[in-house]
């Protein structure tokens, strides 16, 4: 203070001292020689520990989720927390604000006392200091007043963190023994135990106090990641967000919330870089619209700056599950059959058919479909895309679960009559280049007994029947790619008597005759 025309020690002790008496200290600390007789405009210096103060609690404003104070007990929001008293967060978090107006975000698993709450009302100043054990902080402070009293402070178990109107992260690493902070806007002096040189950070650069109390250059914090490929829709229950390269993150810390406030965070998530891509990945979120944050973190465990990105997430009702056909499916039947499971949120389900994936030119689109299966005759041959949804209401509909792919293929053409001669039976067919075929004999339309089998790569066959009578026959293709078609319808023909050779074998008496009864 200024000493002005009437001041004296004794009258300046009762006015500010919580003891008056101790005015000769006041004289030995300012080396004043007379105590009644001090000079107009002499700036007096008052020791903190003599002057008059008054307690006065951090109020807790905001809880979410286990918060305990010192005894054990639950802390609710509106509560305070005195001078010497503390907070644990668990898997909660708390928001506190300090005598001077100082508010501190403490995220899960974090310990903190509140080490100073006074108010000097002489002088109409404040002190105000936590410490922080483990954990991270998230500090806010009040640009303090002109009062010449020090300002807001930290100290963790490493070291001190004196600050003037500024906003800036700290954390304790308990296992590593190490305070990390990072300085978003102001300045921090940062200051080690064992009392070596201090460092003053500036905004944009972090620092670390090692376990010995040594405080390392300040480094500069990592820009905030690109987020502008993320989408603004969500639509799986699991949140991926994939994050591109940059240069020096080993991993990535995302925050998500339900507004930019995050007062609370509702999850947050941390990733190491990986050589097959980072994403940062979110579960149990109920539908709704959500802020998400990321920053990188650098090889000494800094966190950079914030990127901020806001999306909605609609991921209910469930689409339901495809059970036919299957995936990747080859048919040469029509109609098809499409089938789904239920689900159990779903009023009705939406269903559609396309050429190509991205659904541009829809074939079927049908909505409010309460069966689980539709039946569809007339596809010609092609590739085909389908998906799924379910429907709450008409207004209200869930998204589409993955696309499905089915190739179509034409059935196989019918037989040409069967021509028996006394070499054999000859058949013959059209086929596709790089098609094989298989070819089946038997005496019943069943087939339940194969009389002969053949392969072939030639869309023809000549073979000698074990005996005369009554045959069925049949075939089927098998493409390049190793798709087994269906069978031919069976066709039915007829091997007269014959004369047999020396082997045994039949040797036909009407050489050229066809003997096609048909289908």
């Amino acid at each position: 203070m200024t000493v002005t025309g009437r001041d004296t020690l004794i009258a300046l002790g009762r006015r500010f001292l919580a003891d008056p008496r101790q005015w000769p200290q006041l004289q030995s600390f300012n080396q004043i020689a007379d105590p009644r007789r001090l000079p107009v405009g002499t700036v007096l210096r008052i020791p903190l520990r003599l002057m008059v103060t008054e307690p006065v609690p951090a109020t807790v404003v905001a809880v979410s989720g286990d918060v305990r104070g010192a005894d054990g007990r639950s802390i609710a929001e509106g509560q305070t927390v005195p001078q010497g008293g503390s907070l644990r967060t668990g898997d909660g978090q708390a928001t506190i604000r300090l005598v001077d107006g100082t508010v501190l975000k403490l995220r899960p698993s974090t310990a903190l006392q509140v080490d100073v709450s006074r108010r000097l009302p002489r002088v109409g100043g404040v002190l105000s200091g936590v410490q922080v054990q483990e954990g991270q902080v998230e500090v806010k402070a009040q640009k303090a007043a002109n009062t010449g009293l020090p300002g807001f402070r930290v100290s963790t178990p490493q070291g001190l963190l004196g600050v003037r109107g500024t906003e800036f992260r700290v954390a304790v690493d308990g296992r590593a023994e190490v305070t990390r902070s990072e300085v978003l806007e102001g300045q921090v002096a940062a200051d080690g135990l064992r009392g070596g040189p201090g460092q003053r950070v500036n905004a944009g650069f972090g620092v670390v106090v090692d376990r010995t109390g040594d405080v390392q250059p300040p480094v500069r914090l990592l820009a905030a990641p690109d987020l502008s490929a993320l989408p603004a829709l969500q639509e799986r229950l699991l949140v991926r967000m994939p994050l591109a390269p940059q240069p020096g993150a080993v991993a990535y810390l995302g925050q998500i919330a339900a507004d930019a406030r995050f007062e609370p965070v509702l999850q947050t998530v941390r990733t190491a870089v990986g050589t097959a891509g980072t994403s940062l990945r979110f579960a149990d979120l109920p539908d709704g619209r959500y802020v998400v944050r990321v920053r990188a973190e650098d090889a000494q465990g800094l966190q950079g700056l914030d990127a901020q990105h806001t999306f909605t997430l609609k991921a209910r009702p469930e689409p339901p599950l495809p059970t036919n056909p299957a995936p990747g499916a080859i048919l040469s039947a029509v109609p098809l059959e499409f089938a789904w499971t239920a689900s159990q949120e779903a009023g009705g389900y939406r269903w559609q058919l396309a050429r190509t994936e991205d659904f541009r030119e829809l074939l079927h689109d049908r909505r409010g479909l309460v069966p689980t299966s539709i039946r569809i005759t007339d596809l010609p041959p092609g590739v085909y895309h389908w998906r799924l949804a379910s429907e709450r209401s008409a207004t209200d509909q869930g998204p589409f679960g993955a696309v499905q792919r089915l190739e179509l293929r034409a059935l196989p053409a019918p037989l040409a009559p069967p021509v028996v001669g006394t070499g054999g039976i000859r058949l013959s067919w059209e086929g596709l280049p790089g098609q094989t075929f298989e070819v089946e004999f038997a005496r019943d339309a069943s087939f339940a007994a194969v009389e002969l089998a053949r392969r072939t790569e030639a869309p023809a066959l000549e073979v000698m029947l074990p005996g005369t009578g009554r045959y069925f026959v049949r075939l089927r293709a098998r493409d390049p790619d190793g798709y087994l078609g269906p069978y031919t319808a069976p066709q039915q023909f007829s091997i007269p008597n014959c004369l047999r050779d020396g082997q045994g074998r039949c040797a036909m008496s009407n050489a050229g005759q066809s003997v096609l009864i048909g289908p």
